[in-house]
């Protein structure tokens, strides 16, 4: 899981090649997950468009544990990455926007 203003995580292009093609992508909108997920071939990038949300991630080893081993709270203009294999959990908070890419491997 890396975060990082939105416009700067195409620096980290080098972990995830997708990211390069994010501004020629169209992003969906976000709703709260009420349990973590997990990809194992593609890569998730969200960036919160206004207001804020909550990431989490849990153990690789034991998404279903649902033990939170990192979270924070991402504001307007921010961006998560969550890697291939990577437990993900996102809540939007309030009236936020929030949008999704799913960048394929």
């Amino acid at each position: 899981m890396v975060k990082d203003k939105s416009r700067s995580l195409v620096r980290f292009s080098k972990l995830e090649s997708g990211l390069e093609r994010i501004k020629t992508m169209e992003g969906a909108p976000v709703f709260s997950m009420d349990s973590f997920s997990t990809d194992g071939k593609n890569s998730y990038f969200y960036t919160v468009l206004s207001g804020t949300a909550l990431c989490a991630t849990t153990w690789r080893e034991m998404p279903e544990s649902g033990e939170i081993t990192g979270a924070f709270t991402l504001s307007a203009g921010e961006a998560v990455l969550y890697l291939p294999g990577e437990p993900r959990l996102v809540k939007v908070l309030g009236e936020s926007e929030v949008s999704v890419f799913v960048l394929e491997n």
